[in-house]
């Protein structure tokens, strides 16, 4: 009998091809008949994360303080040839 449970067993598994099938496998096998599904409440709805913020990008922060540089220099020199 149980020889008959490992075979069928050692059967199936080798039918799953791969690493996700057999995690879903075991897992349709563990999970009790009567569970229902995970429904959030209300209360976790309106409980939701504030919206996350994006990291410093030096790049653009570096270009755009080179842009700024560039043009500052140019209407110092434009200032000062017209001065002269």
């Amino acid at each position: 009998m149980q020889s008959q449970i490992l075979d069928r067993n050692i059967d199936s598994m080798s039918e799953l091809t791969n690493l996700t099938d057999r995690l879903a496998h075991l897992r349709d096998r563990k999970a009790p008949k009567n569970r229902k599904p995970f429904k959030p409440s209300a209360q976790t709805k309106k409980r939701s994360a504030p919206e996350r913020r994006f990291a410093t990008n030096y790049f653009s922060l570096f270009a755009y303080s080179l842009l700024g540089i560039a043009l500052l220099a140019q209407i110092i020199l434009i200032v000062w040839l017209d001065l002269v």
